[in-house]
């Protein structure tokens, strides 16, 4: 039977309970914030005791489905003061499943104030040790004293860095890849800082080798599975992911007729040399060094993460994405690749969200702290944030924070969270996902790239889109396996023995998104929370179509919820 696991820190106790009927077909998005939302006060400080970490695999961990390992993790948002859900590849969800772990509560705090590491058994034994020597230390050494020789197979390691340590806003919660490397993150929201102000450095999860998880219905699954896999093989998306990452995105966006790439702070939309951080040049440096396209979780078959070397074949990071290509890279007028895949680094090192420091440094460079292209003075001021300096707290603190600490009146966040690497000006569907999204200024909720139709359309297809997305998060799917609400509805169907439709799939994505709604409105969020920066609409972008700011009326965007 699954379990919900609570960890009371202020005790140092775990305890198990049968995870209850009515969460049996709630996974990972759906689940914490269902819990949150449920557990938490939305008007508690998001650091305070009583606030709570929830941490949950899929509804089809467990499972051979490719792309099926991604895990939630939950709470109100240290840097946005609303519901957030961060979702993270890498080990940890197929490990949770396999255990029959539902979802993991942390909450409490020690009252000597000292960082933990919990270990959590094949067997459900526990066990609580002094972080002692891990304190301080970054993600990549924690992780590998944690596994200490141990196979990612069987251990997985979630941890935080310096920058969670300290409570930082755009601290992030680390997990290991299939090869033992910190370097997939549960990065926005800031959710880091929560595990930090719960005394934990890291947690110990071991499966001890466990079978993946029984379908009621085994001859379906399986054969949903396959097909499924068929589909995500012969996807020409999938192929592209598969040779250059997501950072092959950077040829489409830079296109003068898109003009959607962050540039010098958002206030342009191409970069002449852009190309030196596209995928097609790090697939071609890969050739000379000995990079490779890499799983980010065991059993995916697109392998869209990229391995870097450095120009001495050493490796750099693993998770060199468009994003943080585009925020760490272009919007701070960095064009080498190489400098890019250091900050990256230190970043995961650190445990922070590359999209919030890159909008931080942003700021920052506006505000005449760093020239633009500066990629040296960037690395010395993560030395700085790594070691709590006061600009290193107030860069790690957000974009948010470090505007209003370098007096910078042009900020590039929607519920206080730093804009990701998709233009609202010309990609305006974009625009209503981050001002209607619960999750803030987050691609992930709702992308879409359509152009030339109606704003009805728009409108239409960002909602349709939020409700998809909420459903994925919840099944613990990748976006990028293009998984449709048919799709969720057959592996649900067949692994649990029920008789979901796709329209089921839909009414799940609807719940989570009035859910974390609701939560956010009781924690204060009012109609001015889902207003774009004023900067969109006032500073346009000059394309080959014509000069471009988001204009859509606020009359629009207030009739996304007309759903209910």
């Amino acid at each position: 039977m699954p379990k919900i696991l609570r960890v009371d820190m202020s005790r140092l106790r775990v305890s198990s309970q049968p995870a209850p009927d009515a969460w049996r077909l709630l996974g990972g998005r759906a689940l914490t914030s269902h819990i949150v939302a449920d557990e938490v006060e939305p008007t508690l400080h998001p650091l305070a005791r009583d606030a709570k970490l929830v941490f949950a695999p899929g509804l089809l961990g467990g499972t051979a489905i490719t792309t099926s390992g991604r895990a939630s993790f939950g709470g109100r948002s240290p840097l946005m003061g609303g519901l957030k859900e961060s979702n993270v590849g890498g080990v940890l969800g197929h490990k949770l499943a396999k255990l029959g772990i539902k979802a993991v509560i942390i909450e409490g705090a020690p009252d000597d104030g000292e960082l933990r590491v919990l270990h959590i058994a094949p067997d459900g034994g526990w066990r609580f040790e002094r972080a002692g020597e891990l304190a301080g230390l970054g993600n990549y050494a924690t992780c590998e004293r944690l596994l200490g020789g141990a196979s990612s197979k069987t251990r997985a390691v979630i941890s935080i860095g310096p920058a969670g340590e300290m409570r930082m806003g755009a601290a992030s919660i680390a997990v290991n890849d299939p090869e033992g490397r910190p370097t997939r993150h549960a990065a926005r929201g800031g959710l880091g800082a929560l595990m930090g102000a719960k005394g934990l450095k890291a947690i110990v999860i071991d499966d001890g080798g466990a079978k993946n998880v029984d379908a009621a219905n085994p001859a379906a699954f399986r054969a949903a599975m396959l097909e499924f896999s068929r589909i995500v093989l012969d996807d020409p998306r999938t192929q592209n992911l598969s040779r250059y990452g997501t950072a092959g995105v950077i040829k489409f966006v830079n296109r003068d007729n898109v003009h959607s790439l962050p540039v010098k702070n958002h206030t342009l939309g191409t970069m002449t040399t852009a190309d030196l951080l596209g995928g097609q040049h790090i697939a071609a440096l890969g050739e000379e060094r000995g990079g490779r396209m890499l799983p980010c979780m065991a059993g995916c078959i697109i392998k869209c993460a990229i391995l870097f070397n450095d120009a001495r074949g050493e490796q750099t990071t693993t998770a060199l994405e468009f994003e943080t290509i585009g925020l760490l890279g272009a919007n701070l007028q960095i064009d080498d690749i190489d400098a890019v895949a250091r900050m990256d680094r230190a970043c995961d090192d650190i445990g922070l969200d590359t999209i919030e420091l890159g909008n931080a440094f942003g700021v920052a460079m506006e505000a005449d702290v760093l020239p633009w292209g500066d990629w040296a003075g960037v690395l010395r001021l993560l030395d700085e944030v790594r070691a709590g300096t006061p600009i290193g707290r107030t860069l790690g603190g957000g974009t948010a924070h470090a505007a209003r600490a370098y007096g910078v009146g042009r900020v590039p966040v929607v519920k206080g969270q730093g804009l990701p690497a998709w233009e609202p000006r010309t990609l305006k569907a974009m625009g209503i996902t981050y001002a209607t999204s619960p999750q803030g200024a987050d691609h992930t909720a709702g992308l879409v790239t359509a152009r030339g139709v109606t704003p009805e359309t728009l409108l239409r297809l960002s909602r349709r889109e939020q409700q998809i997305m909420a459903a994925v998060d919840s099944a613990g799917l990748c976006q990028f396996s293009n998984p449709v609400e048919g799709d969720m509805a057959r592996f649900v169907s067949a692994l649990y023995g029920v008789d979901w439709t796709p329209d089921d799939v839909i009414a799940l994505g609807r719940r989570v998104l009035v859910e974390e709604r609701d939560f956010n409105r009781a924690a204060g969020f009012g109609r001015d929370a889902d207003q774009l920066p004023s900067f969109l609409r006032s500073e346009p972008l000059h394309t080959s179509e014509g000069d471009q700011v988001f204009d859509l009326d606020d009359a629009l965007i207030d009739a996304f919820w007309d759903f209910e």
